[in-house]
């Protein structure tokens, strides 16, 4: 195990065999969180070390190092958000969660169904913060962005989350989310996940943000701090929806 002290972890090799695996196991059932889970790790490389560089030379990021908030336990506390009030980033994440049927440790246990072949290859405690940090904003990135949870909206956010911190393994699963594209997008889908793209790459680095402070905000005010482009501005035809399954990938919305 390494230490925050050390300068670089152990190099994690990129697995593509078995990324590619998974790829065909997420093609076959787009809600296998755990095979997206899987391509991540398989290809993450060390793509994670130079993001958590990254994050503890910022001010708020070395703030949160030292003090190690729990973002997971403040987006569990659902009764708080529900009881904020309309058009705060809580309630709509809230919102956001209760129309998916989804729970904020969901994604914990796609994560640990996950293959890992770098398992044996341990975090030290900052490192795990920040890679823990990174899992539990994932739906907190859908809210801010209006990318929905439908496929559509999980390949926008991938391509945002690309622009962030430039993940392999992310890349990876957004490219042929843009491949697989319904036939009347074929020009305009690979534009929106471009733009979604550079709007991440614009926006400021989230996982070393004190987003666990923005909750109580409204919503536009925890974009403006964020740095996060208005959707309106960045997608201008509007939003895209719909799902692979019914070859609606990329579509845009009624």
């Amino acid at each position: 195990m390494v230490t925050a002290n050390d300068t670089h972890a152990p190099h994690r090799p990129i697995r593509w065999t078995l990324a590619a695996r998974a790829l065909v196991g997420l093609a076959r059932d787009t809600q296998r969180t755990d095979h997206v889970f899987t391509i991540i790790s398989a290809l993450t490389g060390d793509s994670f070390e130079r993001t958590f560089c990254e994050f503890r030379e910022t001010p708020h990021g070395k703030r949160l190092l030292l003090e190690k908030p729990s973002l997971a336990l403040a987006l569990a506390d659902t009764t708080r958000l529900r009881a904020l009030p309309e058009g705060t980033l809580g309630r709509a994440y809230v919102r956001f969660m209760d129309a998916g049927k989804l729970t904020s440790d969901g994604l914990v246990g796609a994560q640990e169904a996950r293959i890992d072949p770098n398992a044996e290859l341990e975090y030290d405690a900052d490192r795990q913060y920040v890679s823990d940090r990174l899992r539990d904003m994932h739906d907190l990135w859908h809210v801010l962005t209006d990318y929905g949870s439908d496929d559509t909206g999980e390949i926008a956010n991938l391509w945002f989350s690309v622009g962030q911190f430039g993940n392999p393994g992310m890349a990876f699963i957004a490219f042929f989310g843009v491949l697989d594209g319904c036939v009347g997008a074929a020009v305009s889908w690979p534009r929106y996940c471009f733009n979604a793209y550079l709007r991440g790459r614009h926006a400021k680095r989230l996982v070393s943000e004190p987003i666990e402070d923005m909750l109580e905000l409204p919503i536009d005010e925890a974009r403006a701090r964020l740095g996060i482009a208005l959707t309106r501005d960045v997608h201008p035809e509007g939003i895209r929806r719909g799902d692979r399954k019914e070859r609606a990938l990329g579509a845009l919305a009624a």
